[in-house]
């Protein structure tokens, strides 16, 4: 008995990863106060604005720190901590800490004084999180898989491991929903699902076995659109294109999906992080009735004119927005002959159009929002949930933003069909969660007091996920996602791709997935549209 309180008093007593309560004090006479702020990472700045609910804001300090003394307060919970550079937060204490903002806006001041293994002192000016009392969404959903330079593997054939992981952001709590490893190394597309319902969800499968999994809580089935020649369709040859589920969106009523059909190719990649040869080749904008079980080509959407892409609904439903460029002319092609040159020049406007769900009908024009100028092109719409302001990417070029360039800018809706362009220098209330490297694949908060998207600001080639807060006007400054280790993003070898939000736990599973991934496909009906 006096061997195990022995070695249970040596691990207490050591500095591991959990803080220890101590009353003990750095020598006040010793410690020289820095005018910097905290080399803390992640760096959870000064004036931060955080969720009620959110879990812990574990950091680690730089290697040359050998011990740290904390104290954090806020007015439901105060306490003073020894620890090493590896800071954790108990979650029981965190929440205690946190309590009050449930009711109103609250702080958390944290101060922080060091010992280096020089043996120096040196305390830290204090930093301030704002807690909101307006909670983010519990679930957080992601694609985990290698950059895009090493998800292929040319010599297999196949993908490398790529999951859809569910992360539970009050607490650390991380589930693989899908997992390649059991689909036989299938790629796996853009999940969704209605306004963060989790018990129903999309997800197209690339080659091979091509199809797309629905998912409606434990229930899953794949269905396949049929090609053009075998529905009988009378179209011209420049309409006839394969069809794919690719990016879809919900409606809000759930009895529509509008998916774009995307022939997308991969190619290259510059040393300037930029992403050259990433092409929508193809691409139009089809809508699925989830309760007829038919596709339908509307001739607004499916054009030879124009290239349709990144669909996204109105809170209301009655608006369908997407981003449009014309197609490649043969000029163009003849002039730019290589991809990667030809991309430079392909610029997309944002859109919308107005839509009838007691009827499945879109109207006879598209209004053009915001027109594509040199150096600037949009995609990834995203409606705030009070319809007031639209989130998008503006980029230098085409529609996949991946480019070093490519930032987030938010308009408001009312009165936005009058305004030519937003690249102007007009002001962005978006510029504050933008860097240097690619922002982009963003979500809203069902409150529409949080937003979430992938920056590659850490070092330019994987993509991790940011937080921000938005009153209405004005967005606070982005956090990178909290982690039980305050060192793990700098062992993290893989992206976090298209976060979304989520309300509750997703009923998918591994298993689920690879037993609809070997059911046979479903055709469904494909027909035209009224006009």
């Amino acid at each position: 008995m006096k061997t195990f309180f022995f070695f249970l008093g040596k691990f207490l007593c050591c500095g591991g990863l959990l803080l220890s309560s101590c009353t003990c004090r750095p020598p006040q006479d010793s410690v020289a106060k820095s005018l910097e702020s905290a080399p803390l990472f992640p760096d959870y700045e000064d004036g931060t604005h955080i969720p009620c609910n959110i879990a812990p804001l574990n950091f680690r300090l730089p290697d040359t720190v050998k011990t740290a003394w904390l104290e954090i307060r806020s007015s439901s919970a105060q306490k003073a901590f020894k620890t090493d550079k590896n800071v954790v937060f108990p979650l029981r204490f965190w929440k205690r800490l946190t309590a009050a903002a449930r009711e109103r806006q609250d702080t958390v001041r944290l101060c922080i004084t060091v010992r280096g293994i020089s043996g120096n002192y040196t305390s830290y000016p204090p930093l301030r999180w704002i807690v909101c009392p307006e909670p983010i969404d519990p679930y957080l959903t992601y694609r985990l898989l290698p950059s895009v330079e090493g998800a292929y593997s040319v010599g297999k054939g196949g993908y490398n491991v790529m999951e859809l992981r569910e992360r539970h952001l009050e607490d650390f709590g991380e589930r693989v929903l899908l997992s390649n490893e059991n689909m036989r190394r299938n790629c796996f597309n853009c999940h969704t699902s209605p306004a963060g319902n989790p018990d129903k969800m999309l997800v197209h499968l690339r080659r091979p076995s091509e199809g797309s999994l629905f998912f409606e809580g434990e229930n899953v089935s794949k269905k396949v659109p049929p090609a053009l020649e075998k529905a009988g369709l009378e179209l011209p040859d420049s309409l006839r294109m394969p069809l794919s589920f690719v990016y879809p969106a919900w409606h809000p009523k759930e009895e529509w999906i509008a998916l774009s059909t995307n022939m997308i190719g991969i190619n290259g990649y510059t040393p300037q992080h930029q992403y050259v040869d990433i092409l929508d080749s193809a691409c139009n904008i089809v809508l699925y009735n989830t309760r007829t079980d038919q596709i339908v080509l509307d001739r607004a959407l499916w054009t030879a004119d124009y290239e349709e892409t990144w669909p996204a609904w109105s809170p209301d439903g009655k608006w369908l927005y997407f981003c449009r460029a014309p197609k490649t002319s043969p000029d163009t092609v003849a002039r730019y002959p290589e991809i990667g040159e030809r991309v430079r020049h392909i610029r997309f406007d944002l859109c919308r159009i107005a839509f009838d769900a007691s009827t499945g009908t879109f109207a006879d024009s598209v209004q053009t929002l915001l027109y594509a100028a040199p150096g600037c092109s949009y995609s990834m719409p995203r409606v705030r949930p009070d319809g007031k302001g639209v989130l998008l990417c503006r980029a230098l070029f085409n529609s996949i933003p991946y480019h070093a360039l490519g930032d987030l800018l938010y308009l408001r809706t009312e009165g936005l069909e009058k305004q030519d362009s937003a690249s102007d220098g007009s002001e962005n209330p978006a510029d504050i969660l933008n860097s240097e490297e690619s922002e982009s694949w963003h979500d809203w908060s069902g409150n529409g007091a949080w937003v979430v998207f992938g920056s590659k600001r850490q070092n330019g080639h994987y993509e991790l996920p940011y937080i921000a807060y938005f009153d209405g006007e004005h967005f606070g400054k982005p956090f990178l996602l909290p982690q039980k280790n305050g060192n793990f993003y700098h062992a993290n070898l893989r992206l976090f791709n298209l976060p979304t939000f989520a309300r509750a736990a997703s009923p998918v599973c591994p298993r689920l997935a690879a037993e609809g991934k070997d059911l046979p496909a479903q055709e469904i009906e494909l027909r035209l549209g009224a006009k």
